[in-house]
């Protein structure tokens, strides 16, 4: 008995004692990808088979006062945020409150401006998850980014939303053609609120958050959120919105964030995207299998370089074969998380700036890291 626990004892040691050696392996991995990509601070989370949890940080949060990033500081998550949005739509599809072949002239119909929509008499709940509904994008039409950049403490209603791509020429009929577009998002909140007679954050939080214990996703419906690290860009450049630098002043976002809505509009420590991947793709939130082949239903996508499918993107790497998630922008946050089916394990890494010069790495940076972890015995 005496040489069983010994035995025990030292295979935990052991194990123990492998699982940091590999950690400290990856954190100086994620430094030196930190410091030759001149990122600001990163934040990377990796959950392993057993779904054990290991999450790094590097670099500042903050460079000017001098804060260093952390695990627990928030960055804004961007389209990620759309990852819930589908699993709120599948569970509501789980549970047939609606259809993936349901138009959405039957749920959005009644209002006066839906005929104004692209393709609205075609446009099903799938053509929006799948970004196939020839609906464009309103939030780079130049009127919008004037508007944006005048009230940062507006709070965005979805129809004023709309009416900026209302009337807009579709550039393919509904299920020919591909172009993401967060309208489409957009529109599926205004279908989950209906459907459900409640907010979709309330909503979220209860059929997906909550469960998962996931305490650190803060709707980005306000300007100062908790624990958010500074965001870095370039004021005046393509991807800026218009947003004026730094993003954040005394800890207060000085330009408007709360446009995203079901488009994104999310901020969270790192590790809980990780958790919110690893738990739908184990199939904890709804039955994948119960969807049958609509859930990889995947479309060519070029603008994203990948497929895309129910609110998910699949990327195909020599380097590291299939991956399933999401990647999320906004300005002076840069995200991608993806699940590896081969080896069970969910990867998410973020940057604090989005300045090209050093995000044309990122993608570089992040497979890399991922061949780092998968090729360890």
């Amino acid at each position: 008995m005496k040489k069983t626990l010994i035995c025990i004892t030292l295979s935990f040691l052991f194990w123990t004692s492998s699982f940091a050696q590999k950690d400290a392996i990856i954190q100086n991995a994620i430094d030196s990808i930190r410091t030759s990509s001149d990122y600001p601070g990163l934040v990377f989370t990796f959950i392993d088979r057993d779904k054990n949890v290991h999450a790094f940080a590097s670099g500042w949060a903050d460079k000017e006062q001098g804060i260093q990033m952390t695990t627990a500081h928030k960055l804004h998550g961007g389209s990620t945020g759309k990852t819930v949005v589908y699993a709120v739509v599948m569970q509501l599809v789980e549970e047939e409150k609606i259809s993936l072949g349901d138009m959405v002239s039957k749920y959005l119909g009644k209002h006066n401006w839906y005929s104004r929509v692209a393709n609205a008499d075609q446009i099903t709940i799938k053509n929006l998850l799948q970004h196939t509904s020839g609906i464009v994008r309103y939030e780079f039409k130049e009127v919008f980014l004037k508007d944006l950049v005048k009230d940062p403490d507006k709070v965005w209603e979805p129809e004023e939303l709309l009416a900026y791509v209302l009337d807009d020429e579709p550039p393919f009929e509904a299920g020919k053609g591909f172009t993401y577009s967060d309208t489409n998002y957009i529109l599926l909140g205004m279908i989950i609120e209906q459907v459900t007679g409640n907010t979709f954050y309330k909503e979220a939080d209860k059929r997906v958050l909550a469960p998962l214990g996931i305490k650190s996703f803060i709707p980005t419906n306000t300007n100062q959120i908790d624990n958010m690290a500074q965001g870095y860009y370039e004021e005046g450049s393509d991807y800026a919105l218009g947003f004026k630098a730094p993003f954040l002043v005394d800890g207060k976002a000085q330009n408007n964030i709360q446009f995203e809505w079901t488009g994104g509009g999310y901020a969270y420590e790192n590790a809980d995207y990780a958790k919110l991947l690893m738990s739908i793709y184990e199939g904890e939130l709804f039955e994948m299998e119960s969807l049958g082949n609509a859930f990889f239903d995947f479309v060519e996508a070029e603008e994203i370089r990948g497929e895309y499918g129910l609110g998910v993107i699949r990327y195909i790497y020599p380097e590291t074969g299939e991956l399933i998630g999401h990647s999320g922008f906004f300005p002076g946050y840069y995200t991608m998380g993806f699940y590896h089916p081969e080896t069970g394990q969910t990867f998410t890494m973020q940057v604090n700036c989005t300045q090209m010069p050093q995000l044309k790495n990122f993608r570089n940076d992040y497979l890399n890291l991922i061949q780092l972890i998968i090729a360890y015995p």
